[in-house]
């Protein structure tokens, strides 16, 4: 079929996960450094519809694979109906969103396939005929340029890295439906569980205030909240590890493994600047960070950059 670049779709209870638009972007940009044509997989049950919607807005061919072993989400049963399908396919490039199920997928396609596999990708660079891709490493602090020497690479594109782009004519691709009798054996899944309901959801609030791990002690998520208690439409939101370490709740959440936001205002308090965090806020209108580490790489992105112990000067702004 020659050289192809496959972007595998994420599908979440028959909806299409937006970062799956994103790495069709990505593809695209990875075409023009590479001349490899992009191709699009959606798997689960129920396909039919999502595949035609996908084929119109990305003008890129689909295939819907379509399975009842596929739905709820299992990933023995999509590397069993996937791999053979790759395998058959030979593509240069396999491109997956970098959330839990594409890093839940990718090294078992990895290793399936004898691939290589490069993560939490935020950047394409060409140099002499090479392509170069761009991921950070300590918090953000250093960025790392990885290339690979396999016939297949596979993929992660970080959510928000890559801004969802029009197709470039407005032709429909062509959608093929294939059928896989693939079930998980040695797994069982249980489904999904939903997060606890807020006050105030994150995608509608005009103002965050997010806390990170470097805010010291859940003790001090008082002043984030006497913080926020300060704007109308205010959400309090947290980086992973505070939500790990059981200050907040997941809903509170904010990440590749959170909800993406751009508010009006995002304040960050003792938030590292790691991309994994910032991916999900990174499109905000104005950022501000509160940071007693001058070098944190939060203040790469932030508008304003406060150099202080949040606990002195979190009290002095009240």
């Amino acid at each position: 079929m020659g050289k192809k670049i496959v972007v595998i779709a994420e599908l979440t209870e028959g909806r299409l996960a937006p970062a799956t638009l994103e790495v069709v972007s990505f593809a695209r940009m990875l075409r023009g450094a590479d001349p490899a044509e992009p191709h699009v997989i959606a798997a689960g049950k129920g396909t039919a519809s999502i595949a035609e919607e996908l084929a119109l807005q990305s003008g890129l061919d689909v295939t819907a694979l379509e399975g009842d072993g596929l739905d709820p989400y299992n990933a023995e049963a999509f590397k069993g109906a996937l791999v053979p399908l790759l395998d058959a396919w030979k593509p240069e490039y396999i491109c997956l969103p970098h959330t839990a199920r594409g890093c839940d997928l990718a090294p078992g396609f990895a290793i399936a396939l004898g691939a290589g596999c490069i993560t939490a990708v935020e950047g394409i660079r060409k140099v002499e005929g090479s392509v170069g891709f761009l991921r950070s490493l300590f918090k953000g602090k250093v960025v790392m340029e990885a290339a690979s020497e396999t016939e297949t690479t596979v993929l992660t594109v970080l959510p928000g890295a890559f801004k969802m782009m029009d197709a470039p004519t407005k032709r429909k691709g062509a959608v093929e439906f294939l059928l896989t009798d693939c079930a998980p054996r040695r797994t069982r899944p249980l489904g999904l569980v939903a997060a606890a309901a807020e006050q105030l959801n994150l995608s509608e609030a005009e103002i965050i205030v997010s806390a990170g791990k470097g805010i010291g002690s859940e003790e001090n998520l008082d002043l984030i909240r006497r913080l926020a208690a300060l704007f109308p439409k205010a959400a309090i939101g947290g980086s992973r590890l505070v939500c790990d370490l059981g200050w907040l709740g997941y809903q509170h959440q904010i990440g590749i493994t959170g909800k993406t936001v751009s508010p009006r205002l995002y304040i960050a308090c003792g938030i590292s600047g790691a991309i994994q965090h910032t991916s999900g806020m990174q499109g905000s209108h104005c950022i501000v960070a509160i940071n007693k580490d001058p070098h944190a790489a939060i203040f790469r992105i932030a508008d304003y950059a406060i150099v202080e112990d949040l606990t002195t000067f979190i009290p002095l702004l009240i």
